[in-house]
């Protein structure tokens, strides 16, 4: 997956498995306002500190800060600070199913602990 805008120097940038490219597609498919793609925001919450938030995102919501990767179609928009804060390094997301549980994982090599439910996590340089 590339950025539409420069990533910076030898960050690997983000990895979306086709797995969760498939999943989010379906997601797309069932709205009805013809979403671009997904926009992933970190806010802080959970027993942990932070947690990942994922959005619709449409191309008028596109920011001039923001980072867009695209694949097949689908745009997935982070802002530059959002990013270089908490997903800088080569996140990998990827769709898992585990028993009745299925969603999208993120593989962070910014994070040090998550929690016991994996909702929220910290920082390694927090």
């Amino acid at each position: 997956m590339q950025a539409m805008i420069d990533l910076p120097t030898n960050d690997p940038g983000l990895t979306v498995t086709p797995e969760a490219l498939a999943h989010i597609g379906r997601s797309l498919s069932k709205h009805k306002e013809a979403p671009i793609g997904v926009r992933i925001g970190v806010k802080k919450a959970g027993c942990s500190g932070y947690e990942y938030v994922l959005e619709y995102a449409y191309a008028k919501s596109q920011k001039e800060h923001d980072f867009a990767f695209s694949l097949e179609g689908i745009t997935i928009l982070i802002d530059k600070e959002i990013y270089l804060k908490f997903l800088k390094g080569g996140t990998k997301i990827d769709f898992r199913k585990e028993g009745l549980k299925e969603g999208l994982q993120f593989d962070n090599p910014n994070v040090e602990h998550e929690c016991g439910c994996g909702e929220s996590f910290t920082l390694k340089d927090e």
